[in-house]
Protein backbone atom coordinates (compact mmCIF):
# COMPACT_ATOMS: atom_id res chain seq x y z
CA UNK A 1 0.00 0.00 0.00
CA UNK A 2 2.81 2.32 0.76
CA UNK A 3 4.70 1.99 -2.52
CA UNK A 4 1.48 3.12 -4.70
CA UNK A 5 1.09 6.25 -2.63
CA UNK A 6 4.52 7.02 -3.03
CA UNK A 7 3.85 6.71 -6.92
CA UNK A 8 0.94 8.51 -6.71
CA UNK A 9 2.69 11.37 -4.21
CA UNK A 10 5.53 11.41 -7.14
CA UNK A 11 2.87 11.83 -9.96
CA UNK A 12 1.18 14.77 -7.69
CA UNK A 13 4.66 16.95 -7.25
CA UNK A 14 5.50 16.51 -10.79
CA UNK A 15 2.08 17.81 -11.70
CA UNK A 16 2.39 20.59 -9.07
CA UNK A 17 5.53 21.25 -10.41
CA UNK A 18 3.81 21.81 -13.76
CA UNK A 19 1.13 24.13 -12.44
CA UNK A 20 1.80 27.88 -12.13
CA UNK A 21 2.94 28.93 -8.65
CA UNK A 22 0.47 29.99 -6.21
CA UNK A 23 0.58 33.44 -4.13
CA UNK A 24 2.21 33.22 -0.62
CA UNK A 25 -1.19 33.97 1.05
CA UNK A 26 -3.26 31.20 0.22
CA UNK A 27 -7.30 32.03 0.66
CA UNK A 28 -8.72 30.18 3.95
CA UNK A 29 -11.49 28.67 1.00
CA UNK A 30 -8.95 27.71 -1.56
CA UNK A 31 -8.80 24.30 -2.49
CA UNK A 32 -5.74 23.01 -1.58
CA UNK A 33 -3.15 21.93 -3.84
CA UNK A 34 -1.27 18.88 -4.64
CA UNK A 35 1.52 19.51 -2.59
CA UNK A 36 -0.80 20.80 0.90
CA UNK A 37 -2.52 17.51 0.47
CA UNK A 38 0.94 15.72 0.28
CA UNK A 39 1.97 17.34 3.11
CA UNK A 40 -1.07 16.31 4.90
CA UNK A 41 -1.22 12.91 4.13
CA UNK A 42 2.70 12.86 5.79
CA UNK A 43 1.01 14.41 8.57
CA UNK A 44 -1.32 11.85 9.25
CA UNK A 45 1.20 9.21 8.89
CA UNK A 46 -0.16 7.53 5.98
CA UNK A 47 2.84 8.73 3.67
CA UNK A 48 6.45 8.98 4.32
CA UNK A 49 8.46 11.70 2.45
CA UNK A 50 12.37 12.18 2.08
CA UNK A 51 13.88 15.25 3.83
CA UNK A 52 13.61 18.29 1.06
CA UNK A 53 10.05 16.81 0.89
CA UNK A 54 9.72 17.11 4.61
CA UNK A 55 11.74 20.61 4.43
CA UNK A 56 8.87 22.15 2.06
CA UNK A 57 5.83 20.91 4.14
CA UNK A 58 7.03 22.46 7.37
CA UNK A 59 7.46 25.91 4.97
CA UNK A 60 3.82 25.12 4.05
CA UNK A 61 2.80 24.37 7.38
CA UNK A 62 4.67 28.01 8.94
CA UNK A 63 3.33 29.93 6.22
CA UNK A 64 -0.51 28.59 6.89
CA UNK A 65 0.24 29.28 10.86
CA UNK A 66 1.23 32.59 10.07
CA UNK A 67 -1.39 33.09 7.60
CA UNK A 68 -3.65 32.11 10.17
CA UNK A 69 -2.17 34.01 13.05
CA UNK A 70 -2.51 37.64 10.63
CA UNK A 71 -6.14 36.62 10.01
CA UNK A 72 -6.72 36.31 14.00
CA UNK A 73 -4.90 39.45 15.00
CA UNK A 74 -6.86 41.48 12.14
CA UNK A 75 -9.88 39.44 13.66
CA UNK A 76 -8.90 40.57 17.17
CA UNK A 77 -8.27 44.05 16.45
CA UNK A 78 -11.80 44.81 14.43
CA UNK A 79 -12.89 43.33 17.70
CA UNK A 80 -11.25 45.65 19.91
CA UNK A 81 -12.12 48.59 17.39
CA UNK A 82 -16.10 48.08 17.53
CA UNK A 83 -15.70 47.26 21.58
CA UNK A 84 -13.84 51.11 21.76
CA UNK A 85 -16.52 52.80 19.49
CA UNK A 86 -19.55 50.91 21.21
CA UNK A 87 -18.26 52.26 24.60
CA UNK A 88 -18.02 56.01 23.52
CA UNK A 89 -21.29 55.85 22.19
CA UNK A 90 -22.74 54.27 25.49
CA UNK A 91 -20.76 56.71 27.03
CA UNK A 92 -22.68 59.47 24.96
CA UNK A 93 -26.25 58.10 26.15
CA UNK A 94 -27.99 59.68 29.03
CA UNK A 95 -28.23 56.22 31.93
CA UNK A 96 -31.84 54.58 31.57
CA UNK A 97 -34.00 56.07 34.39
CA UNK A 98 -34.80 53.58 37.17
CA UNK A 99 -37.42 50.89 36.97
CA UNK A 100 -40.93 52.00 38.67
CA UNK A 101 -41.40 50.42 42.03
CA UNK A 102 -44.62 49.28 42.02
CA UNK A 103 -46.87 47.27 44.21
CA UNK A 104 -45.73 43.98 42.26
CA UNK A 105 -42.27 44.66 43.46
CA UNK A 106 -43.23 43.44 46.87
CA UNK A 107 -45.19 40.59 45.63
CA UNK A 108 -42.57 37.98 45.40
CA UNK A 109 -40.72 38.54 49.05
CA UNK A 110 -43.71 37.02 51.18
CA UNK A 111 -42.22 38.77 54.14
CA UNK A 112 -44.37 41.33 54.88
CA UNK A 113 -46.64 41.42 57.42
CA UNK A 114 -50.63 43.08 58.23
CA UNK A 115 -49.53 46.96 58.77
CA UNK A 116 -46.09 47.07 56.98
CA UNK A 117 -45.90 50.19 54.99
CA UNK A 118 -44.02 50.17 51.48
CA UNK A 119 -43.19 52.90 49.63
CA UNK A 120 -43.85 52.30 45.95
CA UNK A 121 -43.57 55.46 42.76
CA UNK A 122 -46.87 56.44 43.14
CA UNK A 123 -46.27 57.01 47.39
CA UNK A 124 -46.71 54.78 50.17
CA UNK A 125 -48.64 51.70 50.65
CA UNK A 126 -50.15 49.92 53.66
CA UNK A 127 -49.72 45.93 53.09
CA UNK A 128 -53.64 44.77 54.64
CA UNK A 129 -53.02 41.27 53.58
CA UNK A 130 -54.14 37.86 55.71
CA UNK A 131 -51.25 35.40 56.70
CA UNK A 132 -50.65 32.58 55.26
CA UNK A 133 -52.81 33.82 51.71
CA UNK A 134 -50.79 34.49 48.55
CA UNK A 135 -50.86 38.79 48.25
CA UNK A 136 -52.10 40.30 45.53
CA UNK A 137 -51.74 43.97 44.42
CA UNK A 138 -55.25 44.81 45.80
CA UNK A 139 -53.99 43.92 49.79
CA UNK A 140 -52.00 47.25 48.96
CA UNK A 141 -53.96 50.53 50.36
CA UNK A 142 -53.28 54.06 50.57
CA UNK A 143 -51.96 55.54 54.06
CA UNK A 144 -54.90 57.56 54.28
CA UNK A 145 -57.21 55.03 53.05
CA UNK A 146 -60.08 54.00 55.18
CA UNK A 147 -58.81 50.16 55.45
CA UNK A 148 -55.47 51.58 56.52
CA UNK A 149 -54.37 50.76 60.09
CA UNK A 150 -52.76 53.98 60.45
CA UNK A 151 -55.53 56.42 59.18
CA UNK A 152 -55.16 58.64 62.11
CA UNK A 153 -51.23 59.61 61.82
CA UNK A 154 -51.82 59.86 58.09
CA UNK A 155 -49.67 63.07 56.71
CA UNK A 156 -49.32 64.37 53.38
CA UNK A 157 -46.34 62.00 51.18
CA UNK A 158 -43.64 64.81 51.07
CA UNK A 159 -41.76 62.20 48.95
CA UNK A 160 -38.47 60.39 49.18
CA UNK A 161 -36.52 62.98 50.88
CA UNK A 162 -38.85 65.45 52.27
CA UNK A 163 -38.25 68.73 52.91
CA UNK A 164 -38.66 70.76 56.43
CA UNK A 165 -41.12 72.94 56.49
CA UNK A 166 -40.13 76.83 57.88
CA UNK A 167 -41.38 77.54 60.95
CA UNK A 168 -44.22 80.42 60.97
CA UNK A 169 -42.86 83.39 63.43
CA UNK A 170 -44.75 83.30 66.64
CA UNK A 171 -44.98 86.79 67.75
CA UNK A 172 -44.14 87.07 71.19
CA UNK A 173 -46.54 89.49 73.36
CA UNK A 174 -45.23 92.70 74.98
CA UNK A 175 -43.30 92.87 77.96
CA UNK A 176 -45.98 94.08 80.83
CA UNK A 177 -44.18 97.00 81.92
CA UNK A 178 -44.06 96.57 85.70
CA UNK A 179 -44.34 99.06 87.93
CA UNK A 180 -41.11 99.80 90.14
CA UNK A 181 -41.62 99.67 94.13
CA UNK A 182 -39.88 102.54 96.09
Amino acid sequence: MERPLRVIASSLLLLYGLLPARSESPMPDAAPSAEELLCDAAANGTLSLHETQLARCRQLWRQRVDAARTRSQGYVDRMIEDGRLRRELQAKLPPPPPPPVTVETFLNGGDLAYGDVVVTDKGPRVFIGKPGEPAGPEDFVALDSARSPHRGRAKAYGGAYPQPQPQAATPRPAPIQQERKP
